[in-house]
């Protein structure tokens, strides 16, 4: 097997049975990497089994575990790019899973697009129900664009910077947002990768889970609460106009063109329907799901789910903005 100068960097941190599935499925590329890092931040020292740093030894794969003490995936990730000796830089996390093509796959358009990097893809699997509903909720079924699986020239995070390493979670959307503001030349891939982080999830882990990534990332430019607040923006508008029609347009004459009856109540009808039908059915649909899973009972789940989680995020980006103006 022919190994190409490229770097694998993988954050860890308590996952040890995760990352002995990856690590086993790296004997199976068809290309692999000539150095990989893993950054290990776990309560106990991470420790590779000997058949795999074998496995390292006969491919000419130089292997390095560095330590630190509580590191968030971005700063794991920052101590990679620096200990790097290539200049393409692969990047996996320890619940994702690639093809046997994807580093051998990436890196050919890497050469042939001469682009300066490839995204990753990522499918989130589900297999449970509950799994099923949690991804309808939030990911989704189809493929979608993710920093693991991505393949980078270095030369990437001169002109965009590192990852912001003081936050859990969504430092990767941020610095993936400032390759898109710097109109980078970066590729789409053939192969997508696994993620299955969703096993054995359940709906509170996953509320838990999206309530303190969505608070430890509010810090981030590029988490704009503004978007998801235009609908309720829009919504209390509405509301507010429709307490107020009747008064101000007909000053309350039922004998009036411009009187409408009920219309508070055919107003608040009409928001909580849209949003009823966005969530729990148009939105699924736009990320995969199919007719079949959503109906006739999951559709009303998953949007049960997916109004806790919008809830769970705008009271994550209030705890924050009541935080900074106390300080």
């Amino acid at each position: 097997m022919d190994n190409n100068k490229i770097s694998l960097i993988i954050p860890h941190s308590d996952s040890e049975r995760e990352l002995s599935e990856l690590l086993s499925n790296i004997k199976l590329w068809t290309l692999y990497p000539n150095e990989i890092l893993l950054i290990d931040s776990s309560k106990s020292k991470l420790k590779v089994s000997e058949d795999f740093s074998k496995f390292c030894d006969d491919n000419k794969i130089t292997l390095k575990i560095t330590f630190g003490d509580d590191l968030f995936p971005g700063a794991a990730r920052n101590i990679g790019v620096f200990s790097t000796e290539n200049n393409i830089l692969a990047f996996l996390d320890v619940r994702t899973i690639p093809s046997n093509e994807w580093l051998k796959s990436g890196f050919e358009i890497l050469k042939e697009q001469e682009s300066e990097g490839v995204w990753g893809y990522t499918h989130y699997e589900a297999k449970t129900h509950t799994e099923k509903i949690i991804r309808a909720s939030s990911y989704g079924k189809k493929s979608i664009r993710t920093l693991p699986g991505s393949i980078f020239h270095k030369d990437v995070f001169l002109k965009c910077g590192l990852f912001i390493e003081s936050v859990r979670g969504g430092e990767d959307g941020d610095w993936m947002s400032r390759v898109n503001l710097h109109r980078l030349n970066i590729s789409k891939p053939k192969d997508r990768i696994i993620y299955r982080g969703l096993s054995n999830a359940s709906y509170f882990s996953i509320i838990k889970k999206w309530h303190r990534n969505y608070l430890s990332a509010s810090i981030l430019p590029s988490m704009r609460a503004h978007v998801d607040l235009y609908f309720y923006v829009i919504a209390a508008f509405i509301v507010i106009a429709a307490f107020n029609w009747n008064w101000i347009m007909a000053t309350w004459d039922p004998a009036s063109v411009f009187y409408i009856p009920n219309i508070t109540k055919i107003s608040i009808g009409s928001i909580l329907i849209t949003y009823f039908c966005y969530r729990g059915i148009f939105l699924p649909l736009k990320k995969g799901e199919s007719f079949k899973f959503l109906f006739p009972i999951n559709f009303f789940i998953i949007f049960c789910l997916s109004w806790i989680l919008d809830m769970n995020k705008l009271l994550a980006f209030s705890q924050y903005k009541i935080k900074e103006w106390i300080n």
